[in-house]
């Protein structure tokens, strides 16, 4: 899912986010209360029922005065029964999250979250109930919350170059880059609204243009709602960041008048649309320029670098991870020199198009950060969960298909049929077929997202089972066809179907997929196994395969486990 680093150019969040102030900065909290190691059980510490030693028998336990003596010796037992059973079952003090004692071969075990007054919606008894549907799809509106805000710091910076690949390639990169912003407590600049390949440039399987549709560009606020991640990231576009640090990093004028939104890039003429091309082409080459001088251009390939968060002496002295999350990356931190600086800049492809050793920005975000405590963990993954997501009016349109379906009541695929360079994921329908149909109950429903243009490709799933697709509800005659829906979105709302479905059957080396896993294990879907049309599943097969945290093509289970 990857394309040339030639995508048309031409970031800024909704008007709710834009400008909007500074979060206060405030102490991270956590929701959830746990004994300390060692306090599982009740404290019967020296509560023996044993007769105590002769010091501690009182005054008058002496061989000379036998019958008082003896009074006070029942009495002190009786004293110290009574305080060992009010000791035994006394509340165990409150703590946050204990100190990990666990070698580094092992993971401590995360505690149990309060949640803050907000239940899983239960669809089991009501799957066709749309309301409800909906608000298990908005799986950020429910379960464990942060509490309080990450501060950050107004005049220091993250700043990127969106990945040259299609969608979730660059939603990847973006959730690596957010994530430095929120942990270093820095404003992340969206660049300039572009060309997203597949989606406003590039050759189109799917949500083509339309005849005559003029070229068109996105940005962030395209898909992810800005307003919900600036309460925790703040955001700014980088035209306002040249406002503000023009003098102060003496940027070059001609540079200062980038493009803004995509709305102004709708409106104008080709002369104002080329003068923004140009303007964007001189900003990028300055910024690598300038970012390269002053040495903050992060040599932070994924592939071989893993964060370690605060610092790498403090990850190796509390929490060491294990060989297997580190793998082959070398250990980078956000040190002094950096923290320093005005700025840092993650420049996606521009020194190194197709490996992502250096300067590719491609992973599991989960497996990005090695953490010191187990607390801050649990916190980041709370905030990518409840802050990161996609808009809202993508997963509204997908509950009216879920609910038509019934949730989890369905099995979910997508089938990768072009734009992959991975070959070897394409299946024949029949491949396919035979691959997951020891998994499926005969006569069930089964969508399946695909990029497929033949229509009767999948004609041997529906000698046996019902198949649906996007036609089936959002085509010329299909269901929902009266729903306006922004073609842009098309892949954005299949995702959020398939997370809903009782199993979801990917394909191999897609992002696509993978993006589909974690929104399941997000929703809490019954079964969030990793499945795949493109290999065999057997019966007994429970989806739990051992791979790298540096494969791009899967998420940890911790990121959706630990909430």
């Amino acid at each position: 899912e990857t394309q040339p680093s030639h995508a048309t150019p031409l970031s800024s969040p909704p008007a709710s986010a834009r400008g909007a102030s500074d979060p206060p900065s405030l102490p991270w909290h956590l929701s959830t209360v746990t004994r300390p190691q060692g306090t599982d059980a009740p404290h019967r510490t020296h509560c023996t029922g044993q007769t105590p030693p002769r010091n501690q028998q009182g005054p008058g336990a002496t061989m000379n005065r036998p019958v008082v003596g003896m009074a006070s010796l029942v009495v002190s037992i009786i004293l110290l029964y009574v305080m060992c059973v009010l000791h035994a079952y006394a509340p165990a003090p409150k703590a946050g999250f204990p100190p990990s004692k666990s070698p580094p071969s092992s993971r401590p075990t995360p505690p149990e979250p309060v949640v803050l007054n907000r239940k899983v919606p239960d669809v089991a008894k009501s799957p066709h109930d749309l309301q409800l549907v909906e608000r298990r799809m908005k799986y950020w509106s429910w379960g464990p919350e942060l509490e309080g805000k990450s501060g950050s710091h107004p005049r220091k910076y993250i700043l990127f170059k969106r990945d040259c690949g299609g969608f979730n390639n660059i939603r990847m990169a973006f959730e690596v880059f957010v994530t430095v912003a929120y942990l270093t407590k820095r404003t992340l600049v969206l660049p300039p609204p572009e060309g997203w390949y597949l989606i406003d440039t590039g050759p189109f399987a799917r949500m083509k243009p339309k005849p005559g549709e003029k070229s068109t560009v996105s940005d962030e606020a395209t898909f992810f709602d800005m307003g919900d991640m600036s309460k925790q990231v703040h955001v700014i576009s980088m035209k306002r960041f040249m406002e503000l640090e023009k003098e102060n990093l003496k940027i070059p004028s001609e540079i200062h008048d980038v493009l803004q939104t995509p709305e102004e890039w709708n409106g104008a003429d080709s002369r104002h649309q080329g003068h923004w091309w140009d303007a964007q082409k001189k900003m990028e080459k300055w910024l690598l320029e300038d970012s390269t001088r002053r040495q903050v251009a992060l040599q932070w390939g994924t592939g071989g670098h893993i964060m370690y968060y605060p610092s790498i002496s403090e990850v190796k002295s509390k929490l060491p991870p294990n060989q297997r999350l580190i793998g082959f990356r070398k250990p980078v931190e956000f040190h002094e020199g950096l923290q320093k600086q005005t700025y840092a800049y993650f420049p996606s492809c521009m020194k190194d198009e197709g490996s992502t050793q250096e300067w590719r920005y491609l992973a599991q975000v989960g497996s990005f950060v090695a953490f010191s405590t187990l607390r801050d963990e649990v916190q980041f993954h709370r905030m990518l969960r409840n802050h990161v997501h996609l808009l809202p009016s993508v997963f509204e349109i997908a509950a009216r298909v879920v609910a038509d379906l019934g949730a989890f009541n369905y099995v979910a695929a997508h089938v990768r049929r072009n734009e992959l360079q991975y070959k070897n994921s394409f299946k024949s329908a029949q491949e396919s077929l035979k691959n997951i149909e020891s998994k499926l109950t005969k006569g069930e429903t089964i969508y399946i997202a695909t990029d497929e243009v033949k229509e009767d490709f999948f004609d041997v799933f529906r000698e046996n089972y019902k198949v649906v697709q996007w036609k089936d509800y959002f085509g010329p005659t299909g269901k929902f066809k009266d729903i306006k829906i922004d073609r842009k979105h098309e892949g954005l709302i299949e995702m959020a179907i398939c997370s809903m479905g009782r199993i979801f059957f990917g394909t191999s080396l897609s992002t696509f997929s993978a993006y589909i896993r974690r929104l399941r294990g997000y929703v809490k879907a019954p079964n969030t196994g990793l499945f795949q049309h493109s290999n065999y599943n057997s019966a007994n097969d429970e989806g739990k395969p051992m791979v790298p945290p540096t494969d791009i093509f899967h998420d940890e289970p911790d990121i959706w486990e630990e909430l």
